[in-house]
């Protein structure tokens, strides 16, 4: 790969949450997802100007924060320590515009108990629902809309969110996708957390101007007797998975200018050669590092060419350049006057 060309993680990584070793969730992060690896330290300082002597290195920690991009009621019950029950609950509805006509409305849902209805002119009344049905005429209304506010029974997810529970302790596995500015993606690099415990603290934020995101942060707790090297406690695996076979899949190189003409007695006497790599007719050609190409000259007493593609006029006459990338080839007319 050309010195030029560098390889990064995208801002978002897809993670997951095992519990007992079956998968528990699974969610995508926002871009202030992070890894912290933190370490105390104590330095001895003694003698003469009170020199650093010595400095001990202790109690390595590992802390991770997810920002799920997503909403899921799994990322609160794993903060919250507490298992999703599913069943017939009692739930509220707001506000819900409800059309009179000749006094009578109906709801939507059947009420559990009365209902209380926000009238036009701001006044709140309580009625006491027949089924679905509110009869607003003792109050005057025949017409228009109100607003009803009741609760009501139906299947819903619960969590239960109590001053007791801890969270479960979990493995996390992230994910998240190698890129290279010049060959697209490149391979992907997965962390394995083996013992993650959240910390028990979550916001859930409603505002105005953006859409609520979950955090689940924690840190990582050591496990004993893995498979580190000199039996150590691990907190941490980090995989880089490299995928170059299925980058850059050049099918035909292209250099360029296809003739290039010199004249050997000017003082610059120099030209220089690109390379493109073709990938087919729905992409753009794909500029090509020189130093990832040879270049070879039929007569180098007419045209010299380095490792680079710079081309040097050494006499008058023509010659051809070969260029070739990974078995591919092009090939270039040099006239030299």
């Amino acid at each position: 790969m050309s010195q030029n060309a560098k390889n990064f993680l995208v801002s978002t990584a897809d993670f997951a949450l095992y519990y007992n070793d079956i998968l528990a969730c699974t969610g995508t992060t926002n871009l202030n997802a992070s890894i912290e690896v933190a370490m105390q330290e104590q330095n001895v300082n003694a003698g003469k100007g009170n020199k650093l002597l010595y400095s001990f290195k202790y109690g390595r920690e590992l802390n991770v924060t997810l920002e799920a991009a997503d909403w899921k009621l799994e990322y609160i019950a794993a903060q919250a320590g507490s298992k999703i029950t599913e069943g017939l609950s009692d739930i509220y509805k707001l506000g819900e515009c409800i059309e009179l006509t000749s006094g009578l409305g109906v709801l939507s849902s059947t009420p559990l108990g009365d209902v209380a209805v926000e009238l036009q002119n701001g006044n709140i009344v309580t009625v006491t629902p027949q089924g679905t049905a509110i009869d607003l005429t003792q109050f005057g209304v025949e017409k228009g809309t109100v607003l009803a506010t009741y609760q009501y029974t139906r299947i819903v997810k619960t969590i239960t969110i109590d001053g007791d529970t801890a969270p479960n302790v979990y493995k996390l596995v992230l994910d998240a996708d190698k890129h290279n500015n010049k060959l697209g993606k490149v391979g992907s690099v997965q962390i394995i957390i083996p013992s993650y415990q959240p910390s028990g603290n979550f916001t859930i934020s409603f505002t105005p101007d953006g859409v609520s995101s979950t955090n689940i942060d924690g840190k990582a707790l050591a496990v004993e007797g893995d498979s580190c090297s000199g039996g150590s406690s691990v907190y941490a695996y980090i995989k880089e998975f490299d995928e170059m076979t299925n980058v850059m899949n050049v099918t035909e190189i292209a250099a360029t200018p296809s003739t290039l003409t010199l004249d050997s007695a000017q003082a610059a006497k120099k030209g220089s050669l690109s390379v493109v790599g073709l990938k087919g007719a729905l992409y753009s050609p794909i500029q090509l590092e020189n130093g990832d190409c040879t270049f070879v000259s039929d007569d180098p007493s007419i045209a010299a060419v380095d490792g680079d593609g710079l081309v040097t006029a050494v006499a008058s006459g023509g010659a051809k350049i070969t260029v070739t990338y990974n078995g591919m080839s092009d090939k270039v007319d040099v006239i030299v006057l």
